[in-house]
């Protein structure tokens, strides 16, 4: 009987039932295999290592070196503000990397967050320690969220915040506002004997001064009226106007909002007139002394612009130096050594006549030019009868017009016979040395 049974179970065939649910069963697989996959590796992303500097080990350090790298930092569960540092690794000095820049950006959604700058790990965490232990450690007027970072020196940034955040590795190769800066600082340099004499360029650096510089402007008046020394209040009010000069300028974009935009404007105005009205009440300088002295000073600033477009500091530096050595050569010396060197090495080349086609040449534009003299005359503005009452023969004058030589027979036998007479001059008044004398001599002995 059992043989029986086997016998039927190997020759029957499944149910549709069985056969379903085994499909199910191969599909939940393939499924399931595919929920397991391995995710994928962002190659970007950083993780923290252990830092050993100076015999110590350092936690949380992340280690930026290429562009488009990144760092996320999760919140903090403890309620605690915590330091995590990122360095990055300098190139080696290039000059085809003249206007390079690196920048680390901070993705952080608030401003609840301390940043402390240094050249390692170990100068990052004993500013985060000084800042914890001091009683007063004072914050620079403005926070950003982009560091600037020179790419030819090693820094660290230390981030201290219990928010989560993410930091970004940036890499310009050419960063082109540095590139405006640069031909920005050459163009001022050079046309500065020129702008400091131009009147609308006075009017406009005095109302770009009075807007950018108002605060401080109004403490010196205010000195000027009360009569008091710089180490009086006024060299606090000073201090407060140059802090809130800069918070101004760092945080502008907070004021170009809907809520304050109304208010930039109405600065920007009152300000602006103000400034016009002092300008053109003291107007332009006149004195050659102050002249000279905005000149320098304008290339004193135009220098600095040069010097601090670039990261490569002995570039940008030894650019400036060869700006201020070719100011420094006399301009006679110099416009000396460009007419030489084009006539050594573009000297232009000058077909010369021969003495046939200088004639014709001669012929050719004399008569041209008395054509046109004859065409002016018969049109209705050369003032005809003006110029008639000018002239010694106005008979002649006319018979030109309509068509005569301008040269009269006798004047052509006269030049005739004076050419003759000329070249027979320059016969016979040759020049003999005392040998060609006495041959000359010689031969005239013999012909008698």
């Amino acid at each position: 009987m059992k043989l029986f049974l086997s016998f039927l179970f190997l020759v029957i065939p499944p149910s549709a039932h069985h056969a379903a649910a085994q499909e199910v069963t191969t599909e939940d697989r393939q499924t399931e295999s595919k929920e397991y996959s391995p995710p994928a590796i962002d190659v970007n992303k950083v993780n923290s290592t252990p830092w050993v500097e100076e015999g110590k080990t350092h936690q949380d350090v992340y280690q930026l070196t290429a562009k488009g790298q990144y760092a996320t930092i999760p919140p903090r569960t403890d309620e605690y503000d915590h330091l995590s540092t990122f360095c990055y690794s300098s190139v080696p000095l290039s000059i085809y990397m003249f206007w390079s820049s690196a920048s680390m950006k901070m993705d952080l959604p608030s401003n609840n967050y301390q940043v402390y700058i240094g050249p390692n790990v170990t100068s990052v965490s004993s500013l985060a320690q000084a800042s914890e232990s001091a009683w007063f450690y004072s914050q620079l007027p403005w926070r950003s969220k982009e560091f600037k970072l020179s790419p030819f020196e090693d820094v660290c940034i230390g981030v201290q915040t219990m928010e989560e955040y993410t930091i970004t590795l940036q890499w310009k190769y050419v960063n082109y506002m540095m590139v405006v800066v640069t031909l920005s600082g050459m163009a001022l340099f050079w046309m500065a004997p020129t702008l400091c004499r131009n009147t609308f360029f006075h009017y406009t650096t005095g109302i770009s001064l009075g807007l950018l510089m108002s605060v401080v402007l109004l403490t010196y008046l205010a000195q000027r009226r009360f009569k008091q020394s710089l180490f009086s209040w006024v060299g606090v009010a000073y201090s407060f106007s140059v802090y809130l000069m800069t918070r101004t300028w760092f945080n502008i974009k907070e004021y170009m909002t809907e809520q304050y935009i109304h208010l930039l404007v109405g600065y920007v105005l009152v300000a602006g007139i103000i400034s016009f009205a002092v300008v053109y009440r003291m107007g332009p300088p006149s004195n050659p002394r102050t002249i000279n002295l905005i000149q320098w000073a304008m290339q004193a600033v135009s220098l600095v612009m040069v010097v601090m477009s670039s990261y490569h500091q002995p570039a940008s530096l030894l650019l400036s130096l060869t700006m201020i050595t070719w100011a420094a050569i006399p301009a006679s010396l110099k416009s000396g050594v460009n007419t030489q060197i084009r006539k050594r090495f573009f000297k232009p080349q000058v077909k010369l006549l021969s003495e046939d086609e200088y004639n014709t040449q001669a012929h050719a534009e004399t008569k041209k030019a008395l054509e046109q003299l004859k065409n002016f005359c018969r049109s209705p503005d050369s003032k005809p009868w003006k110029t008639v009452t000018r002239l010694r023969s106005p008979g002649r004058f006319a018979e030109f017009i309509e068509g005569s030589p301008h040269l009269t027979e006798a004047e052509v036998m006269e030049y005739s016979h004076w050419d003759y007479n000329t070249d027979d001059e320059d016969g016979d008044n040759d020049i003999y040395t005392d040998d060609e004398e006495a041959n000359e001599a010689a031969s005239d002995d013999n012909l008698d």
